[in-house]
Parts: C-alpha cells; structure tokens; sequence
C-alpha cells in the first residue's frame, strides 16, 4: 500500500468513526419524546430573558438526586437566561410544608447555602423537617435565625407565594417531578430522557429553541 492510499484510507476511517457522532448531534429532539411544547406558551416574569423554571420538591427523591447536577449546570448559563426554582405539593400536607420551607430560606437568601442540606437531612439523615420542633432544632444547628424563620415561614408573603407556586403548577399541567419548562414553551424532564445529564443537554437545546422563536 503506498503512502497516498494510506493516507486515504486513514481519512476515510476517521470519517466513517466521526459519522455516528456528527449524525447524532444533527439529530433534532423528538417532540413527545424528548420535551412537550406549552400550549398556549406562558408568558415569564423576568423581561427579555429565557426563564427556566425547575419544578421540584425537597420531599422528592428524585430531585435530591438531579440537585447537584441541575445546580451546577444553573451556574454555567448564559446571561440572557434565568433559573428559578418553583416548590409544589400536589396536594400534600408535608410536600406544602416543604415548599414553603423552600421560598422561606429562598426569601432569606439562604437556598444556595442550604439547599443541598435539607435535601441530605431528609434523605440521608431522615430528620423530619415537617415537624416544627425538630427543625427547629436542625435551622438553628445549621446557623439561620430561628425567630426570623418562623416569621417569614408564617407570613402572608409566604403563603401567597406558594398558592403562586401551585397555580403555575397547575397551569403548565405538572404531574411530575423533577420537570423543567424553559421559556414558557417547553417542558422536559428526567423521565423523558435516559438520564439527568441527557435532560440537561435537552434543556440546551431548549433554550437555544426559545431563543430563536423569541417573539414568535
């Protein structure tokens, strides 16, 4: 074999091995499969920006797994996109305890400290934050103001914001989580796709689909 066809050949092997993966990233996502589209598409509340809204809840086993990797990825994304985190309950006592457990810390500034410890303290450690009292005991080990808690877990604010929390559920017809909707036209979660990782290139994919049908 002389050096030409060598070459050639070599070429044509590379080409044939990159084939698979160049189709596959030309591959569009499967509608139905991959995501559902929003009908009628939901307008957001952060102007000129992709909203992503992540509806999950601290009770969910699933969500305590997606969290490490849906909020690492929330730090890589581009500036016109917002990542918001919605509670729900569907309906459950200790879910709705939960939510609100959520948009009180939320309202604190005190999510991205704590979010991964209660999700750890009621999965891992099994410590019932439901139950006043105990967590209680878990806010103050864990260096949040007690007192300030409990009136922000109380207040008209919070209560609001969770039936808030509830009606968005309701209107993008969330049945499951941990389920993702970005820009208001398209929702996608791990148990439509093979794996987290997988429900996060989709959601890349998404908001790049958003945002060129900005206005459309």
């Amino acid at each position: 074999m002389n050096r030409r066809t060598l070459i050639k050949n070599v070429i044509g092997f590379a080409a044939l091995m990159a084939l698979p993966l160049a189709a596959l990233a030309a591959t569009p996502l499967a509608l139905g499969k991959n995501f559902q589209q929003i009908r009628p598409a939901q307008p957001g509340e952060s102007a000129g920006k992709i909203e992503v809204i992540e509806f999950f809840s601290y009770a969910c086993p699933h969500c305590f797994e997606f969290e490490g990797k849906i909020s690492a990825w929330s730090r890589t994304l581009p500036k016109d996109v917002v990542f918001k985190r919605v509670p729900i309950s569907f309906n459950r006592e200790s879910w709705a305890i939960m939510g609100k457990v959520y948009l009180s810390l939320e309202a604190m500034g005190l999510t991205d400290r704590l979010n991964t410890s209660v999700f750890s303290a009621l999965h891992n450690e099994r410590i019932n934050l439901t139950d006043e009292t105990i967590r209680n005991g878990w806010l103050k080990k864990n260096g949040v103001d007690v007192a300030r808690f409990n009136d922000t877990f109380r207040s008209f604010a919070i209560a609001s914001h969770m039936q808030r929390a509830t009606q968005l559920a309701a209107t993008y017809k969330i049945d499951g989580v941990p389920t993702m909707v970005i820009g208001g036209k398209f929702q996608t979660s791990p148990a439509m796709n093979d794996s987290f990782d997988a429900t996060l290139s989709v959601a890349d994919q998404l908001i790049a689909k958003a945002r060129a049908t900005r206005g459309k």
